[in-house]
């Protein structure tokens, strides 16, 4: 595959967020397809239409539990009859033999040969195997009767290609006796914390040491989305150890998620390291806040290598942002059909040149609107803030003043 990269010149100087995603999507590898069962269809795209295999419903359907009886005995002023049998659902088509008699019919059931509607039990009385019927109804051919291909005829087109399949999509491939589908085979992701300020959570801090936080958050985002196949690790900053543990996560995985060491500190060795394992540098920067040190590369077999900054915030935001999309669109999914969209309720005022990633608190309003408020919070290191939001508005640098009222895109953090 043709690696894509920006020239050196332009990677001198932060790139947009557009560009960014380009640039992302533009390198992701082909995805590779499997094939499940129905039963394992979850959180996926329909890669393959579906098409009906015959009329839906594919008989004449008994849509209410009553008496079926043929319109015209009604029309000639009979209005008791005599109950000749029983349809049950799932039993093969009877037929009425007499035309002045009736058969009692089930929701479901194939609409008995010789009748042409049905007369719910509530507006009848059984009196000795008798059914008479309320004089003041309006009976006519098809009463409560879902007709024989209403729905769909064979061969028409039920669910596009390029859907997600949820709970409706999936009952429809099981009425047309779809059992096997092609899914895409989700990535094996490695997450790894970068650091030697950072311990395990068991383990009690000294004064200069915080827990590891961010490889927790990440994991979790990555499997609350869909994503299984997830391990982590966590590297002191060590350019030996670095080179020897890095190398052998690229031979294992398929995209490395790495949470620090991406910065200009004199520590910050991990591009420096990745440049060393023969992964190129696809863009170092962009011009968004929080996360403007973001790195991404691909790996000489394709790996996607996201190096997202160690702040917390800006690690959250820059994972839900851009690896998420990007996995999210690799997998198939239409994404800017399922981007939501957050409104403003206060005024936000941003003098930089830089798109702004607003944490916000979202209200699902009664004109179908969401309402997103923003948090105030005291940098890129104040996670603790985030708890309190639902997600983050995406905000153009074109703008300095993001008015009340105004929508902008939101992305949230739960799974999609």
């Amino acid at each position: 595959m043709k690696v894509s990269s920006l020239p050196y010149l332009e990677r001198t100087r932060m790139i947009t967020v557009d560009e960014a995603i380009k640039l992302i999507i533009k390198n992701m590898p082909a995805p590779k397809f499997h094939n499940i069962n129905l039963e394992d269809v979850k959180n996926t795209i329909l890669h393959e239409a579906l098409t009906a295999d015959r009329p839906l419903p594919p008989f004449n359907r008994v849509a209410m539990d009553g008496i079926a009886i043929d319109s015209a005995s009604w029309v000639s002023g009979i209005r008791t009859f005599p109950i000749a049998e029983c349809q049950q659902a799932g039993e093969p088509q009877k037929k009425l033999n007499d035309r002045k008699a009736c058969i009692e019919v089930m929701t479901g059931a194939v609409l008995p040969e010789g009748c042409n509607c049905v007369i719910r039990y509530e507006d009848l009385s059984i009196n000795k195997n008798q059914a008479t019927i309320s004089d003041n109804l309006v009976i006519e051919p098809m009463l409560n009767v879902h007709p024989k291909g209403a729905d769909s005829q064979t061969g028409d087109l039920l669910v596009t290609a390029g859907t997600r399949m949820h709970s409706p999509q999936v009952a429809i491939a099981a009425s047309v006796g779809k059992n096997k589908f092609k899914a895409p085979i989700y990535p094996r992701i490695a997450v790894v914390s970068t650091g030697d300020e950072l311990i395990e959570i068991e383990h009690p801090p000294q004064p200069h040491q915080i827990r590891r936080s961010n490889i927790y958050g990440i994991y979790t985002a990555l499997k609350q989305h869909g994503f299984d196949h997830v391990t982590t690790l966590h590297l002191p900053d060590n350019k030996n150890i670095l080179y020897t543990e890095l190398d052998k996560l690229l031979a294992a995985h398929d995209v490395i998620i790495l949470s620090g060491g991406v910065s200009m500190g004199k520590f910050d060795y991990v591009p420096e390291i990745l440049s060393d394992l023969k992964v190129r540098e696809i863009f170092h920067k962009i011009r968004q806040k929080p996360g403007k040190p973001m790195w991404f590369g691909i790996g000489r077999n394709n790996q996607l290598v996201f190096g997202l900054p160690g702040n917390p915030v800006s690690a959250l935001i820059t994972l839900h942002r851009y690896v998420l999309t990007s996995l999210y669109q690799q997998a198939g999914f239409p994404l800017k059909k399922h981007q939501p969209y957050g409104r403003l309720t206060k005024d936000i005022k941003f003098n930089k040149e830089m798109c702004l990633f607003a944490p916000v608190t979202i209200e699902y309003c009664s004109d179908a609107s969401i309402h997103a408020t923003p948090t105030k919070n005291n940098g890129s290191g104040d996670f603790v803030s985030l708890a309190r939001t639902d997600g983050f508005l995406e905000l153009p640098a074109e703008q300095k003043v993001y008015r009340s009222g105004e929508c902008y895109p939101l992305f949230l953090w739960g799974s999609k």
